[in-house]
């Protein structure tokens, strides 16, 4: 890869550091990418973490024996009064209240944080280990089982792997078919292909940033030679 960044920027006699530099960048950007996605899935995260270890730390155990309490005392049974016994005043028999209108809307936040309120009215620390780890579990902290060596990866399963292997039909519309630029892109293509953890959107969008790098810098490849004068032919441009 380094030898195909110097041929290319071997063409641009006054750019050919920035030239140069831009590309090493961008590849070292997809290298990145790559093993920040490679990481994910077993990066736990920061935020439920701090929060777990937040909670335990205000857990304090006692280890003082309970004193002795005096028994309480006795108290004589309360005699209860029927209230509805009584006569009923009348006050509002002939008042008239407005029932709600079911036409009004309702809002969704609110409804979630009543939802959240009660969930967390209900939730206790974890009893024992097992109640640890479904609790995890539901955080999203562990594996959740059986065990696929492609969970969070649903949207890609929609996609088939030629979409992932097969990327040089994204270089026809605008990569010259020989030169320099051309080698350049088949050793990006072929390092996409073979990489599992980025999507087909990715890839797409990394060989969408070459193309937009080599448009910029088309008039000054058409004067060194790298790609042919297409002024007077039919032929595709860079930008297609």
């Amino acid at each position: 890869m380094l030898q195909a960044v110097e041929d290319v920027s071997n063409m641009l006699s006054k750019e050919k550091e920035a030239l140069k530099n831009s590309l090493i960048a961008k590849l070292e950007a997809v290298a990145d990418e790559s093993e920040r996605s490679t990481l994910e899935p077993f990066k736990p995260n920061k935020q439920k973490t701090e929060d777990l270890h937040s909670l335990l730390n205000t857990l304090k155990i006692d280890g003082k024996k309970p004193k002795n309490k005096p028994p309480a005392p006795k108290l004589a049974p309360l005699k209860v009064e029927d209230i509805y016994g009584a006569q009923p005043s009348g006050i509002f028999s002939r008042a008239h209240f407005k029932e709600e209108s079911s036409t009004v809307s309702r809002l969704l936040t609110w409804d979630m944080l009543y939802e959240r309120e009660l969930e967390l009215a209900v939730t206790h620390p974890p009893a024992n280990g097992f109640q640890q780890m479904i609790q995890w579990t539901k955080q999203g902290k562990v594996w959740q089982f059986p065990i696929d060596n492609e969970q969070g990866l649903e949207e890609e399963a929609q996609v088939g792997f030629h979409e992932h292997v097969f990327l040089e039909p994204h270089l026809k519309p605008w990569c010259p078919r020989r030169g320099p630029v051309r080698h350049f892109m088949e050793l990006v293509v072929v390092g996409l292909s073979k990489n599992p953890y980025l999507t087909v959107a990715q890839k797409k969008e990394h060989i969408n940033w070459f193309r937009d790098f080599f448009e910029a810098k088309r008039s000054i490849l058409i004067d060194t030679g790298a790609i042919p004068d297409i002024t007077t032919k039919s032929s595709p441009s860079l930008s297609t």
